[in-house]
């Protein structure tokens, strides 16, 4: 089974369908068209599941921030999708004592070997589309090149994110062997809003998919 991780998460009908999602995704970027406040995120974090994580995604905040909205919506796991430092991760996995997902952006194999880099402070990895200038880290409904990832074996857990949706998450998985896929616009039935059914069907198909 193909574990799943829902980005971008805004409304109370979007988490209600993402309730068999191991990972639910709150984006506290304000750049970002699916940017939640932590007010809202705090209640809808109410939905969740027991055995649900609840990550929180943040692109190059302050300390501060971070810690805040960590403690207030009670976050499981925190998302760095920026150019955070390895001091500054070393220092949030010891502040806040929860696990570190690193975003490595990939445009060619040797984008990949980044996640060296992070070995020592990052317990996950996710590999996503490189969004070239001008656009946001995430969420670009933009697919790299997946042939890339073929073989790739790393020490630790990583996700597999970028254009990701119910037409092409079979051979996505298929060529990555990918443990963990991480969906977001692919999910939407308007820009910045989650269609349930979309994501149901995303959940059932990766939870239906037996690596080779």
């Amino acid at each position: 089974m193909v574990e799943v991780k829902i980005c971008g998460i805004n409304t109370p009908e979007a988490m209600k369908a993402a309730s068999r999602a191991e990972f639910i995704g709150f984006v506290f970027y304000q750049k970002s068209i699916r940017f939640i406040n932590a007010a809202i995120a705090k209640e809808l974090a109410k939905l969740s599941p027991k055995k649900q994580k609840l990550v929180g995604l943040f692109v190059n905040s302050e300390n501060n921030v971070i810690e805040y909205i960590n403690e207030f919506v009670g976050l499981d796991i925190i998302q760095l999708h920026g150019e955070e430092s390895i001091e500054k991760i070393r220092y949030l996995k010891q502040k806040l004592k929860k696990p570190i997902i690193k975003s490595v952006p990939v445009s060619s194999k040797n984008d990949i070997k980044k996640y060296k880099d992070y070995i020592g402070v990052c317990d996950m990895f996710l590999f996503d589309s490189n969004p070239g200038t001008n656009k946001l880290p995430g969420g670009n409904g933009k697919i790299f090149n997946w042939k890339v990832l073929d073989g790739f074996t790393p020490s630790k857990k990583w996700m597999l994110a970028g254009g990701l949706n119910n037409n092409n998450l079979k051979e996505a998985i298929k060529i990555t062997k990918a443990p963990i896929v991480d969906a977001s616009s692919g999910l939407e039935k308007k820009k910045g809003i989650k269609c349930p059914l979309k994501i149901k069907e995303f959940i059932k198909l990766a939870h239906s998919i037996k690596h080779e």
